[in-house]
């Protein structure tokens, strides 16, 4: 199984400079930030998907499209709590949801949804390598470019091991083939809590084999020297 990002294709967003499209998606996570309000968060997410299409990575959205509605769901459901306002809507246990809380719980769900979209556009567009030395050239220092190009290197392998556990859940009786969407939402949350244990696990191997290659942390300059012979 490909558990690569990358798609090859001949799109004009893959054509862009590596710098490009760095600066491009901090200029969307920019636009994400400044305001709250969820029409306009949805003319951007809109505007991502638009770029997904372009790109061709529509198929690795189709990987990820549980996670974005969970984190939509959620947000809509908890930040309501959270969030005082004037023009109440309904009252559950004697609380009672305001409007704004809804609306802040949307928008913050739309948010998350244009900044994960927008990154799974540059891994789609963007070979790991490129990006690494898009990096560089952009002037970040080369541990930390290294440190980035590592996370996003460790996003497929995190979709890989999201199959593999709903395969392991799968053979212990899980259904997560339910009909509809607010079934399936209602059905993945027991998987989180074997998928950070497996997470965790292999960002400790990791962290052996950068230290079996020379990786031993910055040295008495503030430098950081990796794979050293």
């Amino acid at each position: 199984m490909n558990l690569s990002l990358y798609v090859d294709a001949r799109t004009w967003v893959h054509r862009l400079d590596g710098r490009t499209k760095i600066l491009c998606l901090l200029g969307l996570f920019s636009l994400s930030l400044i305001f709250s309000d969820p029409v306009y968060l949805l003319g951007l997410c809109a505007g991502v998907l638009g770029l997904v299409l372009w790109a061709q990575s529509l198929h690795n959205l189709k990987k990820i499209w549980i996670l974005l509605a969970l984190l939509f769901v959620y947000s809509v459901v908890l930040w309501p709590f959270f969030v005082e306002g004037t023009i109440p809507l309904f009252t559950i246990g004697g609380m009672t949801v305001m409007q704004e809380g809804v609306l802040h719980g949307m928008g913050m769900g739309l948010r998350l949804n244009a900044m994960l979209i927008s990154g799974i556009v540059l891994l789609s567009a963007t070979a790991i390598e490129e990006l690494g030395e898009a990096s560089n050239r952009l002037g970040v220092p080369r541990p930390l470019g290294f440190s980035l190009s590592l996370a996003f290197r460790w996003v497929p392998n995190l979709l890989g091991s999201i199959g593999a556990v709903i395969q392991a859940q799968r053979s212990r009786g899980l259904d997560v083939q339910s009909k509809g969407v607010f079934g399936k939402i209602r059905r993945y949350p027991p998987l989180i809590v074997p998928l950070i244990g497996h997470t965790l696990r292999q960002t400790n191997l990791l962290a052996m084999a950068l230290e079996s290659k020379g990786d031993s942390g910055p040295d008495r300059f503030g430098t950081h020297y990796l794979f050293r012979k």
